[in-house]
């Protein structure tokens, strides 16, 4: 409603789309902070320059206080969001094939190396590791590699 009723500096406006695209930027680039801190730079003097002309009449300028309120909580938002998202890349993969060696199940089925072990809650078709201590049902066992569909795995230690 704004730049629809008040002259508009263009300016204000290439410094609040720098802001956003700095923002963006941040996500992206590895540069702890020091886009964000430039973008929310950015947005106050875009938001303070963007209907400061001579046009406008003292009464209709924005105030600064607002301008630095609503900059500090987008900025407070912005890092939050950061931090969750810095959080997900590097948590371990918990999911998939890539999860699964390491982990400990126990057998249900086995005949000559090769049968059923429980992990996860769920069944899945496995083999002994070569030169691997015999297995018994109810063994725990430990998964070492995963050749397709089938769990390599070996006696896990006591």
């Amino acid at each position: 409603y704004g730049l629809g009723y008040l002259p508009v500096n263009w300016f204000g406006i290439v410094f609040l789309i720098a802001s956003f695209i700095l923002f963006i930027v941040e996500i992206k680039a590895p540069t702890h902070g020091g886009l964000t801190i430039a973008g929310i730079a950015s947005f106050i003097v875009g938001a303070l320059v963007l209907f400061n002309s001579p046009q406008v009449p003292e009464f209709q300028r924005v105030s600064v206080p607002l301008v630095v309120t609503l900059a500090v909580f987008t900025a407070g938002l912005f890092f939050a969001v950061l931090t969750f998202a810095i959080r997900a890349q590097r948590s371990h993969i918990r999911t998939g094939i890539e999860s699964m060696t390491g982990r400990s199940g126990v057998v249900r089925e086995i005949s000559h190396g090769e049968g059923q072990v429980l992990l996860g809650g769920e069944s899945w078709s496995m083999r002994l590791e070569d030169g691997g201590e015999p297995l018994r049902k109810n063994d725990i066992v430990e998964v070492v590699s995963v050749e397709g569909l089938k769990l390599v795995v070996r006696k896990r230690k006591q």
